[in-house]
């Protein structure tokens, strides 16, 4: 189901968890609802709010327009609504995240926080992001996809937010793929787009959810993708 605000996907049977998927700055596009599509096969209620309410970009310029533009609500009062609706298809069940660079890095500021500003969030699965900060107060376990050459991400911004998520005594995953950049698991990014480091990270994502959010075994990381 499309709205203004939101991408939401419910799965046939019953829901093992939610998942809040967060898209780049390019918008809500093709790339990210396939995703939340293969997370309902899954088994996951997935949801991803469109922080453009419609808009997509397709140059960086107009990606910058649109990141800066006024907003109605703050952006992590709009994740909240979406992922608190989202929620009520399964409910009591776990939440998790994945973030995709913009989305990342709010998929971090999102687990790095408690109840009841934001409900608890077991897992996040990041894609060429990182955020420093104080992440005492969340208890997710953190993923790290990141690209091999990335103007946006450093290896000092990396060591910091590993060291944060250490410090705190979060579990936290790093995973860098060699040859890539920053838009490596992005097929609408034809110049950066790498399938072979993309099928890895989202097989390494789909266990990580699976060991986070509905037991080990529970969800299968099988043949389906978001990327054929």
């Amino acid at each position: 189901m499309r709205t203004e605000t939101a991408y939401t996907v419910v799965p046939a049977g019953k829901a093992r968890a939610t998942v809040l998927v967060l898209h780049t700055w390019w918008g809500l596009t093709p790339v990210i609802t396939r995703v939340c599509d293969t997370l309902a096969t899954l088994g996951y209620v997935s949801v991803a709010p469109d922080l453009y309410r419609g808009e997509v970009a397709t140059t960086t310029e107009q990606a910058l327009a649109l990141r800066a533009g006024r907003r109605r609500t703050p952006v992590w009062r709009q994740l909240v609504a979406e992922l608190e609706r989202a929620r009520a298809h399964a409910p009591g069940e776990a939440v998790g995240q994945v973030g995709f660079s913009m989305g990342g890095h709010w998929a971090l500021w999102m687990a790095a926080r408690s109840q009841p500003q934001v409900p608890p969030i077991a897992a996040t699965a990041v894609f060429c992001a990182v955020r420093a900060g104080d992440v005492s107060a969340g208890r997710s376990a953190v993923q790290l996809h990141l690209a091999e050459t990335d103007p946006y991400v450093t290896h000092a911004g990396v060591a910091r937010t590993v060291r944060g998520l250490q410090a705190a005594g979060r579990e936290v995953e790093v995973h860098r793929y060699p040859g890539t950049g920053h838009w490596f698991f992005d097929r609408d990014r034809p110049e950066e787009h790498d399938p072979a480091a993309a099928a890895l990270a989202w097989q390494r994502t789909v266990a990580f959810l699976g060991r986070h959010l509905a037991g080990p075994g529970a969800v299968s990381d099988g043949p389906r993708s978001p990327l054929g």
